[in-house]
């Protein structure tokens, strides 16, 4: 991956362009052994990369603070893996040890994996997940370079920044899933709904496949059709 190409099609502000290498050594001492585990299994040896830090001494983008979430800065990693399937595990295992909001995208010698959570403060100063977003493989690169830009995003602070992020690279996901060319916003989520509706259909697939009865098949594929009428009704909308 060239992150050097990624960050000057993305426009990040140069202030806040890192890119060097975590050394594990510097996280080690802060890991539970599950999570050593999880690292030395499925993160490739000097995988780890720091690309951007964004907070407001080097944008001048203001604070968000409450008294349930908290962004101050924002890490932007790369991390490579053995494995995509275990980005969400291993953004888990970083966010326990890091107290700053994360981006992290994860590539392996073919693909990419974008990763994001919304957050909420912890007692301990750190923050926990509030609602994990994994934007699948078939976003690439090339799709990301052409189509993030750091001056689109919505600077009133760093929350709005972190979150108009998230649904750029959703909307992304959008056009590269569903041919649908639109925006998304977390609050009324387009892309969660019709990836649960095709989530639904091949579960009612996989069941009728496995039903000996014929009357259950049926009623299966009724079902089935049900939410492909739904699907197909909202896309109706969004186009019209």
């Amino acid at each position: 991956m060239n992150e050097v190409q990624l960050l000057k099609a993305t426009h990040f502000p140069k202030a806040t362009q890192i890119m060097k290498t975590l050394p594990y050594n510097q996280l080690e001492n802060k890991l539970t052994s599950a999570q050593k585990k999880t690292i030395s299994e499925y993160v490739v040896s000097r995988g780890i990369r720091i690309l951007a830090t964004i907070q407001t001494s080097n944008t001048n983008i203001p604070v968000f603070e409450s008294e349930t979430e908290r962004y101050d800065s924002i890490v932007f990693l790369a991390i490579n893996v053995k494995d995509l399937k275990k980005s969400a595990l291993i953004y888990k295992v970083f966010m326990s040890i890091m107290p700053n909001p994360l981006v992290i995208l994860f590539w392996d010698e073919l693909k990419t994996r974008w990763v994001f959570s919304t957050h909420e403060k912890k007692k301990d100063g750190f923050l926990a997940s509030k609602s994990l977003y994994e934007i699948q493989e078939g976003v690439s690169l090339v799709a990301v370079e052409k189509g993030l830009r750091f001056d689109i995003f919505d600077k009133t602070n760093l929350k709005t920044l972190y979150e108009s992020w998230v649904e750029r690279i959703l909307q992304l996901e959008l056009q590269a899933r569903y041919n649908v060319y639109t925006t998304v916003s977390l609050k009324d989520n387009l892309l969660e709904k019709l990836v649960a509706m095709d989530e639904q259909i091949n579960d009612y697939v996989k069941q009728a496949k496995k039903e000996s009865q014929l009357n259950k098949r049926v009623e299966l594929q009724q079902a089935v059709n049900k939410i492909k009428e739904q699907k197909a009704k909202l896309l109706e909308e969004i186009i019209e």
